[in-house]
C-alpha cells in the first residue's frame, strides 16, 4: 500500500511540474510578444522624435532670419 502511495505522489508531482512548465512556456511567449511590440513602438517614437527635432530646427532658423530682417529694417529706418 505504501508503494502505491509513493507512485501516486510521484505521478501527482509530474502532473504539477508539467502544468508549471506549460505556464512558464506560455509566459515566455507572451513576454516575447510584448518585447516585439515594444521594439516596434520604440522605433515609431524614435522616428517621431526625429521629425519633431527637424521641425524645431526649421522654426529656430525662421526665427533667426526674422530677427535678422527686423534688425536690418530697424537699422535702415534709423
Amino acid at each position: 500500500m505504501a508503494n502505491k502511495d509513493v507512485w501516486n505522489y510521484r505521478n501527482s508531482l509530474e502532473e504539477k511540474i508539467g502544468s508549471i512548465n506549460a505556464h512558464v512556456e506560455n509566459i515566455y511567449h507572451h513576454i516575447k510578444r510584448v518585447d516585439t511590440h515594444l521594439d516596434k513602438q520604440n522605433g515609431r517614437i524614435r522616428n517621431n522624435e526625429q521629425v519633431i527635432s527637424k521641425w524645431k530646427g526649421v522654426a529656430v532658423g525662421i526665427l533667426c532670419v526674422a530677427s535678422f530682417i527686423s534688425t536690418v529694417i530697424a537699422m535702415v529706418i534709423n
